[in-house]
C-alpha cells in the first residue's frame, strides 16, 4: 500500500517488551521466518500482542508518498483473541543492517527448519523511534485475509545492496506483494 494522505492522530505509542530470542528459523520458499520463544510482546495502550515471529520481503510491500523501499521486515504478533498486529520496518539502500544480517546468517535451505541454540534477540528488531502509520488491512500472503492491524514504523533503516541481493537469492527473486490500493482505508500518522 502507498501510505499517503495520512490523518495526524494522538495515541498511545507502541511499547516494545522484547526480552527473548529466536528459537527456530524456517524457510518456506517464499521467505525466512524467525520464530520466537513466548514472553515478547508489544503494548499499544489498551491492547497487548505477543510476538510470533519475524520475516522479510524484498523489495518492501509498502510505499510512503510513492517512495519504494529495498526491504521490509514484518514483526507478526497476536492477541489473546487471535487478532493479528504486524509491525512493519522499512529499509532503504545504504549501510548494512546488523539485524537483517542476523536473519541472513541463520537462514536455512528452502523447505528446512533450523533450531537456534542462541538465536537473535527480539529486542534487536525493536525500533528506537516510535512514530508509526496505522491502518486496518490484510495479510500480504495468501489467503490475504482482512483483519490485520498494521503499524508501519515511520523511521526508516538501511540495508546494503548486497543484503537485498542475498534476501532475494534465498527466494529466487523478489518476494513482495504488489502495492495495493488504499481504497476507503483511513491511515493514521501516530506520534509515539
Amino acid at each position: 500500500m502507498n501510505i499517503a494522505g495520512c490523518h495526524p492522530a494522538d495515541g498511545a505509542g507502541i511499547g516494545f517488551a522484547y526480552s527473548g530470542r529466536a528459537v527456530t528459523a524456517r524457510n518456506n520458499g517464499h521467505t525466512v521466518h524467525l520464530d520466537f520463544e513466548p514472553g515478547n510482546y508489544i503494548d499499544t495502550g489498551a491492547d497487548r500482542y505477543q510476538l510470533l515471529g519475524v520475516h522479510y520481503h524484498s523489495p518492501g510491500e509498502h510505499q510512503v508518498n510513492s517512495e519504494s523501499f529495498a526491504a521490509e521486515l514484518h514483526l507478526v504478533h497476536h492477541d489473546s483473541g487471535g487478532n493479528l498486529a504486524v509491525v512493519g520496518l522499512l529499509y532503504r539502500h545504504g549501510e548494512a543492517s546488523a539485524s537483517v544480517q542476523r536473519l541472513l546468517d541463520v537462514a536455512p535451505e528452502v523447505g528446512a527448519t533450523a533450531e537456534l541454540s542462541n538465536g537473535v534477540a527480539a529486542v534487536e528488531y525493536a525500533p528506537a523511534a516510535r512514530d508509526y502509520y496505522g491502518y486496518a488491512g490484510s495479510l500480504t500472503t495468501p489467503p490475504c485475509s482482512e483483519g490485520v492491524r498494521w503499524l508501519v514504523m515511520q523511521s526508516v533503516g538501511t540495508v546494503s545492496p548486497a543484503q537485498t541481493d542475498a534476501l532475494q537469492a534465498i527466494t529466487g527473486g523478489p518476494n513482495n506483494r504488489p502495492v495495493q490500493p488504499i481504497g476507503d482505508r483511513v491511515i493514521l500518522s501516530v506520534r509515539g
